[in-house]
């Protein structure tokens, strides 16, 4: 297996832990506090280690077009970043954390085709199409087994928390095509974490200054700490390295195995086991593994337009690999 699928995949398995603890867990105040720990951890461990790496040697500097580029690229994370974990960890105070996932998870390859489509771009054809629509029909249907009318049922606040997690997919495979330009362009996964969730721990804060000191959580606040520390930045470092080396549809395919894998863990913790449910996990996981490895075979992909954020892997190989200091 490839080292940056493994890593996707070893982020994936961290990331089911931890949302399967958290499901239930979880109230709106319980995950502000925990997506504004997590984020804002991110943001000083890595702009610690990017420092300390600064410091160690000389370091080629990047054109000053690059730089620009580079810049944008980490400012448009910045508001995706926000709306992705915003809106799955806000999702999770209103749906079970299995059906938020499938949600997230099963839009994010027919998203990257998406923008593929809009920017010019073929990376799949035909068959990639059916088989996006495919996992997203099954992320779905997953759903509803692991939790029968949590969404269609569960008033205003089941739609919000859907549609929640719908627009966090999206969100989520922008992410992905950006992070794989950053990676042609020689930018350090460390260095990204160091800039990318600026917006994310600043909104976190202020929703949580709106909304006060709210109810009694679950959750403590050593619990968030930890989790926060295990379940989000040490897999989304894992996973940011790997999503800079792999195609946007090879990551957004792997990561369909992540409402799955949660189900599993939410049983682990105390959830009602369904044979349903596990069925169409089963299928899920066999069909993330088969597409990845469909996805992931070398082909040329068609391109019509210079500015595609998506581009065919020679070009890569003629991209400067000095580090773009943002």
């Amino acid at each position: 297996m490839p080292v940056p699928i493994a890593l996707i995949v070893v982020s994936v398995l961290l990331q089911a832990g931890a949302e399967g603890f958290l499901s239930g867990r979880l109230d709106v105040t319980a995950s502000l506090r925990l997506s504004f720990l997590a984020f804002l951890g991110t943001t000083v461990i890595f702009a610690a280690i990017t420092r300390l790496r600064g410091r160690s040697g000389h370091r080629p500097r990047a054109m000053a077009e690059q730089r620009r580029q580079v810049r944008h690229l980490l400012w448009s994370m910045n508001l995706a970043s926000a709306v992705t974990f915003l809106g799955f960890y806000l999702a999770m105070a209103w749906v079970p954390a299995a059906l938020a996932a499938s949600l997230v998870a099963g839009v994010g390859p027919l998203a990257v085709l998406l923008m593929g489509a809009v920017r010019g771009t073929n990376p799949s054809g035909p068959a990639g199409w059916a088989r996006a629509v495919l996992l997203l029909v099954v992320s779905v249907v997953a759903a509803s087994c692991i939790q029968p009318g949590s969404l269609w049922g569960a008033g205003y606040r089941g739609y919000a928390g859907g549609a929640l997690a719908a627009l966090a997919g999206f969100s989520a495979a922008y992410l992905a095509v950006v992070s794989r330009r950053l990676g042609e362009l020689g930018v350090e996964p460390a260095r990204v974490m160091a800039h990318r969730f600026h917006l994310t721990y600043a909104l976190a804060a202020v929703f949580l200054v709106l909304r006060g000191a709210g109810g009694a959580s679950e959750l403590s606040l050593g619990a968030t700490a930890v989790t926060a520390l295990g379940g989000v930045v040490v897999p989304l470092y894992l996973l940011q390295i790997g999503v800079q080396r792999c195609p946007p549809i090879v990551t957004m395919v792997l990561l369909t195995a992540l409402p799955g894998l949660t189900y599993v863990a939410q049983v682990a913790f105390g959830d009602v086991f369904r044979p349903a449910a596990a069925l169409a996990v089963v299928l899920l996981v066999a069909l993330t593994v088969g597409f990845a490895l469909m996805e992931s075979r070398p082909r040329r992909e068609v391109r019509s337009g210079p500015g595609a954020l998506s581009g065919p892997r020679d070009r890569a190989e003629h991209t400067a690999p000095a580090e773009a200091h943002p």
